[in-house]
Parts: C-alpha cells; sequence; structure tokens
C-alpha cells in the first residue's frame, strides 16, 4: 500500500509499436509508455512498421505513430494497419493542431489524436482506455 492507504496500480502488460520519423520523438515516446510498464518496440516509418507488424515474431496491443513522415504518413499506415490487423488501435500523434490535421484530411477527427508535445499522463491515459475498449 501507498501512504494514502490505496493499493498501487499494478504493473500494466502489452506491447506497443512506436512509428516516428523523428528518433528523439519515438524514444520520448517509448520511455514513457515503458516507464509506465509496457513493452516496446520503435521504428521510424511505415515499411519498418508493417514489416514489423507483419513478420509474426512479436504480437503488438497497440500502435502509437506519428501522422507526418516521408514517404507513408501515418494516416495512410492507420488505413494499412486496419486492413492488415483489424482492431488493433492505433494513436495519432503530431506537432500540428488537431483542427489542422483534419482539415488537411488526416486523421479521421474521430481517431485517437494527441498533439505533440504530450505528457506521459495524457499518453498513458489514452493507451489504457484504447486497450480497455479492446479487451472489452
Amino acid at each position: 500500500m501507498n501512504p494514502s492507504g490505496s493499493v498501487p496500480n499494478s504493473r500494466v502488460a502489452g506491447n506497443i509499436l512506436v512509428v516516428d520519423d523523428e528518433p528523439i520523438d519515438a524514444k520520448v515516446a517509448a520511455r514513457m509508455l515503458t516507464e509506465a510498464g509496457y513493452t516496446t518496440a520503435e521504428v521510424h516509418n511505415a515499411r519498418e512498421a508493417l514489416a514489423l507488424l507483419g513478420n509474426g515474431e512479436r504480437r503488438f496491443d497497440l500502435v502509437v505513430t506519428d501522422v507526418v513522415m516521408p514517404e507513408t504518413d501515418g494516416r495512410t499506415l492507420g488505413r494499412l494497419i486496419e486492413d492488415r490487423h483489424p482492431g488493433l488501435p492505433v494513436i495519432y500523434v503530431s506537432g500540428y493542431a488537431s483542427n489542422d490535421m483534419f482539415h488537411r484530411g488526416s486523421p479521421d477527427p474521430k481517431a485517437p489524436f494527441l498533439q505533440k508535445p504530450f505528457s506521459s499522463d495524457a499518453l498513458i491515459s489514452l493507451v489504457r482506455q484504447l486497450l480497455q475498449d479492446r479487451a472489452a
């Protein structure tokens, strides 16, 4: 028990893939998730993400992807994930404001979205919510 008398949260479990073309952003998000008890993998483009998701060596429970990336953007990656891995939750992140992203048509306004920089609490809360929804 902690000093308040409540039982602390047990460590969570889950494998999360972080996709960001900026290595430091990928590392920061992965560290936030790792410190919360998740296992993470980092890749820097959609091609690497799809290869890792499809090779069968590791099962992922959720993907966190940057929206604006060279070659294949996060929205396209999200559609490919939905086609190849139905039901796998995707959180979109971007340095652009959400209303700007939606006007550009990426991602869907109902898609889980966090604007960079985001706090660890915001990321972990959204991850937990999506994983709970998926398990329900």
